[in-house]
């Protein structure tokens, strides 16, 4: 099957709303991960402390990933995946209000598991969706396309940033993208891994005319 079973009519919308998933959360990762100590330096932090919004993002993504990923074994990995998404929209719309600094580093965690930790659990949500015969294209399709928001993602936060757009405007964009991904998390069908009729009638044909 490989690639080939992507397409089918099985799995067709499943994988293009994958895909972007996956798009939207390597846009939020690295485009955050790139900037997000320039854009709190632009909001009035000094260097040093802006770097340590990254280390907390980061040491966010790690801790609630642990736990995350240990929700999704419990109740599935579709709600989970919408959910960090959700808490990444909301920690960014958030970041824009004056909060005293520990609240602050507490909501860069939380959008850490919204952006870093979402994108892990993207893949193990891939990798659960599909048969086995189709489960390493799966996963090899939505790695590849969601590198095209690897790229996208520090491109439009670099435009931002060099546009003198303000950090408020910035989190409020990706925060619209976090939504859009949660959006499209709700949309992807269920996985149906039984054959179905129409992926056997063409094997039965080729057997019919051997």
């Amino acid at each position: 099957m490989g690639y080939a079973a992507l397409a089918t009519r099985r799995y067709a919308l499943g994988t293009a709303l994958l895909g972007v998933m996956s798009f939207t959360g390597l846009m939020l990762t690295y485009g955050l991960t790139t900037w997000l100590p320039k854009i709190m330096e632009n909001a009035g932090y000094n260097t040093k402390g802006s770097l340590w919004f990254l280390v907390v993002l980061n040491g966010g993504a790690v801790v609630g990933t642990l736990l995350a990923s240990r929700l999704a074994d419990l109740t599935g990995p579709q709600r989970v995946v919408a959910s960090t998404f959700a808490l990444a929209a909301v920690a960014l719309v958030l970041f824009t209000m004056d909060f005293p600094l520990p609240v602050l580093l507490a909501l860069v965690a939380v959008a850490g598991i919204g952006t870093i930790g979402t994108q892990v659990l993207i893949y193990g949500f891939v990798a659960n969706y599909y048969a086995t015969a189709a489960r390493a294209a799966g996963v090899a399709w939505c790695a590849g396309f969601g590198r095209l928001g690897g790229i996208f993602g520090p491109l439009i936060g670099g435009l931002l940033v060099g546009a003198g757009i303000g950090s408020d405007v910035t989190f409020y964009i990706f925060a619209g993208v976090a939504l859009m991904g949660m959006a499209v998390t709700f949309l992807v069908p269920h996985a149906r891994h039984g054959a179905s009729k129409a992926d056997l009638a063409p094997q039965a044909e080729a057997v019919v005319t051997r």
